[in-house]
């Protein structure tokens, strides 16, 4: 009786050991698969078109022209990466205060907007390599004398901003009556009919909207402090984030850059 009940415990043993070593190895391989083809990346390319949040009230950088057409200078960046992956852009204009929020339930698979990156956003979404550097200015109207030094003086003024920028966390750190707004086209226009006092804004942006629309501004100060803008992505989007970066680089290292950089700018703003 003692061999059958051996031979019996000796196979289950057997068994056993198949069963966790077979666990073991389906389970290393769907480890590696997932890494492999983890995030929307595969999604994209299988489709052929990467939905892209853009807020479309930003010039030069985004905005619409006379025609209704969306161009600037993310507008041509977007263009080019999604060209060297081999994918079309389909871009979803969205108001600057809820474009992380449709990032993050998936109305878009990327953020390409003039997003600064900071550590606060950081807490909630990802950004790939910068793929520029900017400024904040204030500008005031040209017959403004109570406003010299942006740092000391704007203090208790009513300064315009758009909603959810870092241009309003300055606002705020230096004690400004700070008047929100949901894009820079709208504070330039309570400049001028002089319902807030200044607005800061993105250099280059404000330069561009004075020039375009005749405004009787000017910058006070240098730049109030420095920005890098970035794609943004949603986390744990690592393939999505290196394929962007690597098409990025190669832009760069190429010249192409470059040559969207000084068509909206006169300079390359890497």
């Amino acid at each position: 009786m003692k061999k059958p009940i051996f031979i019996f415990m000796a196979l289950c043993l057997i068994m056993m050991l198949a069963a966790c070593g077979s666990s073991s190895k389906t389970t290393s391989n769907g480890g590696e698969g997932a890494k492999k083809d983890s995030g929307i990346l595969a999604d994209i390319k299988k489709k052929g078109v990467i939905d892209i949040g853009i807020e479309g009230a930003y010039p030069p950088f985004n905005y619409f022209d006379g025609n209704n057409k969306l161009i600037g200078f993310d507008v041509d960046i977007a263009n080019e990466i999604t060209k060297r992956m081999g994918v079309k852009p389909n871009y979803v204009p969205t108001p600057w205060d809820t474009i992380i929020g449709g990032l993050l339930t998936k109305k878009y698979d990327i953020i390409l907007s003039s997003m600064a990156i900071t550590e606060e956003r950081k807490q909630k979404v990802d950004f790939t390599d910068p793929y520029y550097h900017t400024g904040a200015q204030l500008f005031v109207n040209g017959d403004n004398s109570d406003i010299k030094d942006p740092e000391k003086d704007i203090k208790g003024k009513k300064i315009g901003v758009a909603i959810g920028t870092t241009f309003e966390k300055k606002a705020t750190e230096l004690g400004a009556n700070v008047v929100n707004y949901k894009s820079d086209l709208l504070t330039f226009q309570d400049l001028a009919n002089k319902r807030v006092e200044g607005v800061i804004t993105d250099k280059a942006v404000g330069s561009r909207m004075i020039k375009e629309k005749g405004y009787g501004f000017k910058s006070v100060g240098g730049m109030m402090f420095q920005d890098a803008a970035g794609i943004t992505l949603n986390k744990h989007e690592e393939a999505l984030k290196a394929e962007i970066n690597k098409q990025l680089k190669s832009m760069m290292d190429d010249g192409t850059y470059a040559e969207i950089s000084k068509k909206w700018f006169g300079e390359d703003i890497r």
